[in-house]
């Protein structure tokens, strides 16, 4: 029985750690943001592209709302009337629907 409760405790520790070592920051959310944008504006549209790149992550960060939840973040940005949350764990971003 206590070899159990041992081996239980040691697997939530190290799911616990790896969370907290993985968990995506505010810049790697505005990275990863501005590229999923840049994938749905396309190659059709270089001038919008260029636009992205050189202002989107300014207004990313500056339109988003950070949270650190110590083993997972949270981040909600508010763009153009639309509110998209996600979640940020493990090196990626998970989305909620509200």
């Amino acid at each position: 029985m206590k070899k159990w409760i041992i081996v239980s405790v040691a697997v939530m520790v190290v799911l616990l750690s790896s969370m907290y070592v993985t968990k995506p920051t505010e810049d790697k959310y505005a990275e990863w943001l501005l590229g999923v944008v840049s994938e749905r504006v396309g190659a059709n549209q270089p001038l919008e592209n260029k636009t992205l790149k050189a202002l989107g992550e300014k207004m990313i960060k500056s339109n988003s709302e950070y949270h650190d939840y110590v083993f997972f973040t949270v981040h909600t940005t508010r763009f153009m009337g639309k509110e998209m949350t996600f979640i940020g764990v493990y090196g990626s971003f998970v989305p909620v629907r509200r």
